[in-house]
Formats: structure tokens, sequence, C-alpha cells
């Protein structure tokens, strides 16, 4: 009777891991919201601030016992007791649902930025332009003073997305790897070749401490109502970097598994530093706070325009499956928003933006239900 109670209980809660892990992905929608849906909120910080040097300890000393000590069994149930007592194991199944879901729609996400940018990106717009409302809704004092933050946010987003450029990014990185192509011209290399569990230099020293960086900032806006770790990450200009590396994990390429290494470590620090500090903050300067975070979703939207001035790049230098190769008449998109022009394009991404308002109104709908 007791294992037909918490089956149900269990395929509840890897949903409710895959839903969050779906919000995560899709900038606009996010992760604190869902806490919030769900009304897990409090309880999952509540998990979060139980880690600390004392449960670190146990833990380790939990796993000592059953690796090296006599009486596993006995050292197997004490483990157990104390993952139920901390709630661990519930945070155990949401991030089992979470990662189940950000591995299976990262190709999806790549796709869909690659070769449907414009009707992607009016998703995301129609997302955040509602998602808005959550932090105004949560301010305590609309006092007149606020704007003042809400102005600071705006210009720290839209600065932060006019000085990263994807295109000079990703110039850069091709003419890097136009040197590298010149001297191995007449090597060539059939995919199958490519050995599994093996480094092929797809990223720099820099790249992998910039991805650490991204995850503890990312964590700490996605543990926030209406705040969307995807959207830092777009900001940042590392989101497609991510979802590249998730969805390269089929090649088996140690470079992908590092490179998230990097960024789950980021995570892990962000959620258990940042977390602590965005929640001392909010106690102090709430409305300040809310008022900010107001003002970075409403300069997103500069950044998630989804008409964007696009470079055709005769030759661009990639590395795939470590195989520098050669992509012809490739369209970049820059930082720089343009018109739309009247066309098949802009009735296709003018529905994507009803719809990525509809999703927002419906989730919205949900919290104030509850």
């Amino acid at each position: 009777m007791e294992k037909d109670i918490e089956r149900p209980s269990l395929i509840k809660e890897l949903l409710i891991g895959f839903c969050l892990g779906t919000a995560n992905i899709i900038p606009g929608v996010s992760g604190g919201t869902f806490l919030l849906v769900f009304k897990i909120y409090e309880r999952v910080f509540s998990i979060l601030n139980n880690i600390n040097k004392v449960s670190i300890f146990e833990f380790s000393a939990c796993i000592i016992k059953i690796v090296f000590y006599a009486g596993k069994s006995d050292s197997l149930k004490s483990f157990i007791d104390f993952l139920k007592k901390n709630d661990f194991i519930f945070l155990f199944k949401l991030i089992v649902g979470a990662v189940v879901a950000i591995i299976s729609l990262s190709s999806l996400m790549k796709y869909l930025i690659i070769y449907h940018f414009s009707a992607t990106y009016a998703l995301f717009f129609g997302l955040i332009l509602v998602s808005i409302a959550i932090p105004v809704k949560m301010l305590r004092d609309k006092k007149i003073y606020l704007i003042l933050f809400i102005v600071l946010g705006a210009v720290a987003t839209i600065y932060v997305t006019i000085a990263v450029n994807p295109y000079e990014k990703i110039k850069i990185k091709s003419e890097s790897y136009e040197g590298q192509y010149l001297e191995i011209q007449e090597i060539k290399q059939e995919k199958s070749d490519i050995k599994p569990f093996s480094f092929i230099g797809k990223y720099t020293l820099d790249e992998y401490i910039y991805a650490s960086i991204c995850g503890a900032i990312a964590i700490s806006a996605m543990v926030l109502p209406g705040i969307s770790g995807s959207l830092v990450l777009i900001l940042m200009g590392e989101y497609f970097e991510v979802v590249s590396a998730i969805s390269g994990l089929k090649t088996l390429n140690l470079d992908n598994v590092v490179f998230l290494g990097c960024f789950a470590i980021g995570i892990i620090l962000g959620g258990l530093l940042f977390s602590r500090l965005i929640n001392a903050v909010l106690k102090r300067y709430y409305n300040a706070t809310m008022a900010f975070l107001i003002g970075l979703m409403a300069g997103s939207l500069y950044a998630l325009w989804p008409f964007k001035k696009s470079i055709i790049m005769a030759q661009q230098f990639i590395k795939k499956d470590g195989v520098i190769c050669v992509a012809e008449n490739m369209r970049i998109y820059t930082n720089i928003n343009e018109i739309p022009q009247i066309g098949t394009e802009f009735y296709v991404s003018l529905a994507s933006f009803i719809v990525g308002c509809l999703i927002m109104f419906f989730f919205m709908g949900k919290e104030l239900r509850k």
C-alpha cells in the first residue's frame, strides 16, 4: 500500500521537475514562477538553505561509511534517513525531471534559433512582455522613487545587450579556426573516425570560466519569480552556446561535457551563495530590488526584438565533430534592431508573439488562482 502511495508522488514530482526544466530552457518563462504555481517555492528555498557546512559534512560522512565501513545496509539506511530529513530526495526528483526536460528540448531550441530566428524571438518577446506584470504585482509599495531603479535595470540590460554582439563573437571564433584550417587543409577526416570521450579544443579556457560565471548569475535569476535564467543567458550571449553544448552531448565529446560541467559548477555555487544574498537583499530592500528586476525585464525586450540586422558571412569556419569545416553564405544575426518589413516573416512572427503572450497569460492565471 505504501508503494502505491509513493509511486504517484514520484511521478508527480518528476513531472513538476520536467515543467521546471522546460521553463528554464525557454526565455521568459520563470522557474521561480513555476515554483509558486506548484506551491513549492518556500519548500525549495528551505532545502537550499539547509545546504551548509554541517549538512555537507554529514553527507560526506554517510558516503564514507557506505564505501569503507562494514554494515552497509545500516549505513545506507542512515544515508536515506539523512536525505529524507533534509528533504533532499524531493529536490533530487525535481532535478532529475528538469534535466530530462532540458536535454530533450535543447536540440529543438537550437534548431528554432538557427532556422526560425525571428519567430522564436517573437515568442520569447511575448513571454517576457506579459511576465513583466509578475514583479509589478509583487511590489508592496508603488512609490515614485522606484522609477529610478526601474530605469537603472533597463539601462543595465540594454548596455549588456549592446556590448555583447553575437556577430563579433562568431567572427572572432571563425578567424581563429581559419588559421588552423589552413594548416590542416589537406587532412580529410570522416565523422565516423571521431573517437568518443576525446577533446577537440572546441572551447578556450576563457570560455570555460565565462560559462561558470554565467551559470552562477543565471541560477540566481531562476530562483526569482518573474525572472528567467535563460533570458539572463541571452543577455550575456551564452544561451546558444549552452543549448548547443547540451544538444551535442550525444556525440560523447568531452569538450561539451567539461563546458557544461563548468556551467554546472557555477550553478551550484550561485545557488548556494547568491540565492542567500538575494534573499538578504530582498528582505532589506524589497521594493527597490523588485523595481530593478522590472527594469531588467523591460530592458530585455530590446535584446529580444525579433527583427535584427543580419550579415551574410561568405565563409564561416566552424568546428564540427572535431573537424574544422567551412560553412558558406551563413546568415549571422547582430544585436542591431530593425523595423520589420511586411511579409510572411512578419506575420509568422506576429502569430508567434501572440502565442507567447497567451502562454504567459495562462500560467499567470494559474498562479492567481492558486
